[in-house]
């Protein structure tokens, strides 16, 4: 089923507008994403720091979207390596 299959099967189910069900459907994700980027992740946190932000969001009828610690701190460690990499990529192009 696509998208707008979808969209136009909830918008005669709830006897809503299919303009109206797709800004509902975007506003819901939109603010999902704001959330998780909002979370404060570019430092070092410590796992009490951590947990404290509660890095999960649960999403009725589909499931939670969670990270844990370590998949965090294994995202930071590969995004340093990149960022690294990068850097000294961009050193030698210079010289």
């Amino acid at each position: 089923m696509t998208y707008d299959e979808i969209i136009e099967k909830v918008a005669e189910s709830t006897g809503l507008h299919k303009t109206l069900v797709n800004r509902i459907y975007k506003a819901y994700w939109r603010a999902v994403k704001e959330y998780i980027e909002a979370l404060p992740l570019k430092g070092d946190l410590t796992e009490e720091e951590f947990n404290a932000l509660r890095p999960n969001v649960n999403i009725p009828k589909i499931g939670k979207f969670y990270v844990s610690l370590e998949r965090y701190k294994n995202i930071k460690k590969k995004h340093f390596i990149i960022t690294e990499k990068t850097n000294k990529d961009a050193a030698h192009k210079k010289d």
